[in-house]
């Protein structure tokens, strides 16, 4: 049997004058996200994928520069 997993917007931070989502994402009956990504809003690119806990806007625009 296969685990179903599933993703939902969490929040959509302005860091710097960009914004950028943070996405859960969340396998079986979890009410935890296993693990957050983190994306451009302008143009959807990937920023961070696989962070174990939810990014604060310090982390993310440490991670930027």
């Amino acid at each position: 049997m296969r685990t179903q997993e599933r993703t939902r917007k969490i929040a959509v931070l302005d860091i710097d004058g960009e914004s950028f989502e943070v996405d859960g994402h969340y396998v079986g009956k979890e009410s935890k996200a296993s693990w957050y990504t983190v994306t451009r809003s302008s143009d959807h690119s990937v920023t961070v994928d696989h962070l174990s806990q939810f990014p604060s806007c310090e982390k993310i625009r440490s991670l930027l520069h």
